[in-house]
């Protein structure tokens, strides 16, 4: 068999396997009240996982954007119930993000939320934190993977998303252990605090698998690649060896599989 269609054949079979990213959508609330999977928040639009109900210390498993079951899964301790109210002014997607709330009353422990099996990288991490009930209540928003200090969060709608009022926006960075853990409130604070969902984004320091130049990976790409591999073209040359061999075509497919930021 010769090189070329070997090369083809281990891309494209990597490539139908690859799912969209460790990138996911979360949010609380009754059932059918979910937002659609056009609306992206302040984050990426896809599928949200819902849940109206998350009994502490159940692993429960997670849908990227794109619908498909990824390996990161998600566990509560310390929300105690799931609440609604109609926050005034909300409508659309909007509203079926904010209206419904998970709730921890802080006793002993604050609301926490503890993803594992995400891939090591940096991510963008969106808490949205409005309670829909009380315009006063600030929640304390916080991400273990990261030396931010906590974001209070909370207030009144004005008719789109405000940092600081629905949501707070940190970078964290998961280590080889797979960890994210993010929390609402103060341990043994004995206070309300409130979490209506939460947008993790997979960050990439690099958009190197793009060598067509327009800001997207697909099999544009590829073809970019394979034509530029056959033809000994430095593009391809991956690894900076100044060789072109498999060790390049890995370095294609982990370049691919991190996306654009």
């Amino acid at each position: 068999m010769r090189i070329e269609k070997l090369v083809v054949m281990l891309i494209l079979a990597f490539v139908a396997g690859v799912a969209a990213g460790q990138s996911f959508n979360v949010e609380f609330g009754r059932a059918g009240t979910a937002p659609g999977p056009g609306y992206g928040g302040v984050g990426m639009a896809g599928v949200w996982n819902s849940f109206e109900s998350m009994p502490s210390f159940e692993r429960l498993a997670l849908v990227g954007l794109d619908g498909q079951p990824i390996a990161a899964d998600i566990m509560n301790i310390g929300f105690d119930v799931i609440e609604s109210a109609d926050i005034a002014g909300t409508s659309g997607d909007d509203e079926a993000l904010l209206d419904d709330c998970f709730t921890s009353f802080n006793d002993p422990v604050d609301g926490c939320l503890f993803m594992r099996f995400l891939e090591p990288g940096e991510y963008r991490v969106i808490m949205y934190g409005i309670a829909p009930d009380d315009v006063s209540l600030l929640s304390r928003l916080r991400i273990d993977q990261n030396t931010e200090e906590p974001v209070l969060v909370g207030g009144v709608w004005a008719g789109a998303h405000d940092e600081g009022v629905t949501y707070m926006s940190q970078l964290a960075t998961v280590g080889s252990d797979g960890r994210l853990d993010i929390h609402s409130g103060l341990p043994g604070g004995n206070i309300r605090s409130v979490c209506n969902g939460i947008q993790v984004v997979r960050l990439a320091p690099a958009c190197a698998a793009d060598l067509t130049g327009d800001g997207e990976l697909n099999f544009f790409d590829v073809s970019a690649f394979l034509n530029a591999f056959t033809a000994m073209d430095p593009v391809a040359d991956f690894t900076g060896d100044g060789v072109l061999d498999f060790f390049d075509v890995s370095g294609f497919l982990n370049a691919y599989n991190a996306g654009c930021p």
